[in-house]
């Protein structure tokens, strides 16, 4: 879904997995945007990327993407919620700031087409609650055009990190085999993603 040139977000950079992926698929003439709030988080990503040209970097939180990002300019947004691995578990997202954080990108996003690639959390407290609001948040959009898929694990011990992928203002006759995980950025590397959450299962 991603191709040369595209303008993304990644909402989260965290340690920079997804940053580079985003960045690989947009290639030299595309741009990435990308925010964390932590400054321990920039400098890995920045290392991560290798200093790449088509990458842009803000600390501050992914609520307010909007002081520094076109509207209606933006292919995809990527969010891989929780906390930075290896740093202070009581700096996480919240629901609060990601459901800011989504009405931002709904107005970032291309229409039609746009899409949102988001990694929950549940397997800690404030992950649940964050987790249960983006699925309400989503719920309300897919009565407004927007198709929506979870992927997620089954019959785990603990409360497993699932994936929520949505496009906004797809055919409503097309497959949902259309929404699969990696042609809707997966991100790159889930499984090393949910290092985020000490609960995997």
């Amino acid at each position: 879904m991603l191709g040369e040139g595209d303008w993304v977000v990644d909402a989260t950079a965290g340690n920079g997995h997804d940053t580079q992926f985003l960045a690989e698929c947009v290639g030299e003439t595309g741009r990435v945007f990308a925010l964390d709030i932590q400054a321990a988080a920039i400098a890995a990503a920045r290392t991560r990327v290798g200093g790449a040209a088509n990458v842009e970097f803000f600390q501050k939180s992914h609520a307010f993407m909007e002081e520094n990002v076109p509207q209606a300019s933006i292919t995809a947004v990527m969010f891989n919620l929780g906390y930075l691995p290896g740093e202070d578990h009581e700096i996480t997202t919240d629901a609060a700031g990601t459901l800011a954080a989504l009405d931002a990108a709904a107005r970032l996003l291309k229409q039609p087409g746009g899409i949102l690639s988001i990694i929950c959390y549940p397997g800690h407290p404030a992950g649940k609650l964050e987790a249960e609001a983006v699925e309400m948040w989503l719920a309300d959009r897919a009565e407004t055009g927007w198709r929506i898929a979870k992927y997620a694990a089954i019959h785990t011990r603990r409360a497993a990190p699932f994936l929520l992928v949505a496009r906004r203002h797809l055919d409503c006759l097309q497959p949902a085999a259309a929404l699969g995980p990696r042609s809707l950025l997966l991100p790159a590397r889930v499984g090393e993603s949910c290092r985020r959450d000490a609960n995997t299962p």
